[in-house]
This record gives structure tokens, C-alpha cells and sequence, in this order.
């Protein structure tokens, strides 16, 4: 069961990440990733529009986040999935996957989102969403 020549890596709690070439839109992501080939908590990563995209499946539903943590820029591709949210492996930050909102800190910003749509067995990246916006925390901080 997967060789080396797969190019997968393992991440945390036996999930896999499989990076894509750097593409710009015009390589594997932007011709859709097979729906069927996300387990459940498995993640792609890939580019759209010049800009990195972590692909994520949480049960029935594919997100597209932004891949890298907003406290200390940690990489969420190695992350924890849980339901809806991804856990940051450094400092346990945690993000929605639907909204981008940052849920736990140390983090207080949210991460990027772009719209999945399912075609064909497929998901196909289209337009970023509008950033959530932090919400008021205890401390006065957002």
C-alpha cells in the first residue's frame, strides 16, 4: 500500500498530505481533485490564482483554507481535523473551516477560504471568500 513513488508524506494521526506542483491554476487542482481520494480528514494542497490552498475533507464536505497558520505561521496541512475546525500543530490554534475564524487561540485572525463546488466526483477551487473578521476576545484584544 503506497510506495515512495506516490509522493505522499505522512502528517499527524496517519493523515496524508500530498502536495501538487506549483501550477498557478493551471495543473492538477484547477482540473479538479477526485472527492474520492480525500478520506475523511485528509488534505490536498494545491495552488489557485498564484496563491497556496490547503483542500481539506471534513465528512461530505470539501474546504479550501488557507494553508498555514495566522499566529506563528504554522503549517495546517500537518494539522489535526476535527469536524468543521483544524488545529494548528505548533501552539494548538484553531481555525473553522467553513468561516476561516480563528475559535482558539494563540491565534486572532482568521485564515483565508475559498468556495468549493462538487462536480462530477470532483472539487474545483473557485473564488476567495471575504476574510471572516476577528471577533472581540476577553483582554481587549480581536
Amino acid at each position: 500500500m503506497g510506495g515512495p513513488s506516490e509522493n505522499k508524506r505522512p502528517g499527524i494521526a496517519g493523515e496524508n498530505v500530498r502536495p501538487v506542483g506549483r501550477t498557478s491554476g493551471t495543473g492538477p487542482i484547477a482540473q479538479g481533485v477526485p472527492i474520492a481520494d480525500l478520506a475523511d480528514g485528509g488534505k490536498f494542497m494545491g495552488h489557485t490564482g498564484g496563491e497556496q490552498v490547503l483542500l481539506v475533507r471534513s465528512g461530505n464536505e470539501v474546504f479550501a483554507v488557507g494553508p498555514h497558520c495566522t499566529h506563528y505561521h504554522g503549517p495546517l496541512a500537518e494539522g489535526l481535523v476535527s469536524g468543521e475546525a483544524i488545529r494548528c500543530p505548533w501552539h494548538h490554534a484553531c481555525f473553522s473551516l467553513r468561516t476561516g475564524e480563528a475559535e482558539r487561540s494563540p491565534a486572532f485572525f482568521p485564515i483565508d477560504t475559498w468556495t468549493v463546488e462538487a462536480r462530477d466526483g470532483k472539487a474545483f477551487v473557485s473564488g476567495k471568500r471575504a476574510q471572516a473578521r476577528p471577533k472581540p476576545r476577553r483582554g481587549g484584544r480581536p
